[in-house]
């Protein structure tokens, strides 16, 4: 059996790698978000709020104890929040925090979590993060995002690293999956134009109908997952492959 633990599972990417990853029977899929999600009988449901870390550090071990004597093992991080939009110094404190606790400190745990369990398992061993170009430049009104993105792809790359190092066998990617159509492209262009410049491109880009459907992203990221021996670098983008 392949089992694929998904976070943020009930909309966006995370709702249609459940679609597409249901459909095949050999596929045990558990989906952790705070809405419930109707799927297919191979679908497993946890309802919880990847946000609350004292809550998370208490069960996190037992997100993966469904899965037993797998073939293949995923653990795709895919929730994360833009959070406010505006310039430091306008953004309240409990903002801040919840961006980098659902960003940051919750991905991290959960790949902590992941290697404890599966390093000695013989199986195919993948971790996918969500990440986005934003990590990789400045985007005014977006500070405590892109940085949380960065720290997101700095953290995969140390533990792609050390599972090279200690020959446990798993593969480790942050993949930005480009503009995509979701919930965070509404928010972005229902933001007043002076908490950041850039929003003319984001709603040029939804008028001209550039924008990645959630389908479309998550068909490129099970390439990344069904041949994660093709991709030599940690760090990928959807749009280059």
């Amino acid at each position: 059996m392949n089992y694929y633990i998904i976070t943020g599972s009930s909309r966006g990417i995370g709702r249609a790698l459940v679609d597409q990853l249901t459909n095949d029977p050999e596929n045990e899929v558990i989906g952790i978000a705070r809405s419930y999600q109707q799927a297919k009988k191979n679908y497993h449901h946890i309802e919880f709020d990847l946000g609350n870390i004292e809550e998370l550090k208490s069960q996190v071990s037992h997100f993966f104890e469904t899965v037993k004597a797998p073939k293949r093992v995923v653990l795709i991080n895919n929730a994360g929040t833009l959070g406010e939009i505006g310039h430091v110094g306008s953004l309240s404190a409990d903002g801040l925090e919840q961006v980098m606790n659902l960003n940051v400190t919750t991905p991290t745990i959960l790949m902590n979590e992941f290697v404890r369990q599966f390093s000695g398992v013989q199986a195919e061993k993948v971790i996918l993060n969500i990440s986005s170009g934003a990590g990789k430049y400045p985007v005014d009104g977006w500070s405590a995002y892109c940085a949380s993105k960065s720290a997101l792809d700095l953290f995969s790359k140390v533990v792609a690293e050390e599972c090279i190092l200690n020959e446990n066998d798993i593969k480790v990617f942050s993949v930005a999956p480009g503009v995509v159509d979701t919930e965070m492209q509404s928010q972005i262009r229902e933001a007043a134009p002076e908490q950041f410049r850039t929003k003319g491109k984001f709603v040029k880009l939804k008028e001209e109908q550039m924008l990645s459907a959630p389908a479309s992203v998550a068909q490129k990221l099970l390439e990344v997952i069904n041949f994660p021996d093709r991709f030599s670098e940690v760090l990928l983008d959807v749009r280059k492959f």
